[in-house]
């Protein structure tokens, strides 16, 4: 299938490839991020189409907490890069194109509603606020 490029993430590096980060210590390892924080991996795809998928796939393996028995270490649990590489590349071979891209369409649309939730629930936290400054002047 697809040969994935996935690294370790330095904290002075820049991409500008098309990428996202994957969290590699804790309890939530193997949970795809946006930005990069200190203790993650790089993936770094060819295409934004690639990135997509790659992406809603390690988010729905991240769910469904297909990375937990690969956790390592008794304070802090981590993922091992090749653990992590592997059991992306065993659900590639798996998994139907098709049907995995309608998935990642509802998933972009519920993504893209619940930002939007968000957005609303921010607004009424400030109009409460606002409210609320102006009765106790």
């Amino acid at each position: 299938m697809k040969t994935i490029q996935i690294k370790t993430h330095k904290m002075e590096n820049s991409y500008t490839e098309y990428h996202f980060f994957i969290l590699s210590k804790g309890l939530n390892s193997g949970k795809p991020l946006d930005m990069p924080c200190p203790n993650c991996f790089v993936l770094l795809a060819k295409s934004e189409e690639e990135r997509n998928q790659l992406y809603w796939l390690c988010f729905g393996l991240w769910q469904r907490n297909f990375f937990h028995p690969f956790l390592t270490g008794s304070v802090i649990p981590f993922i091992r890069l090749e653990d992590l590489k592997a059991v992306i590349n065993e659900t590639l071979s798996k998994i139907d194109d098709h049907d995995f891209n309608k998935s990642i369409d509802v998933m972009q649309s519920l993504q893209k509603h619940q930002e939007g939730i968000v957005r609303q629930l921010e607004l009424i936290k400030q109009a409460k606020k606002a409210l609320m400054y102006k009765i106790l002047k």
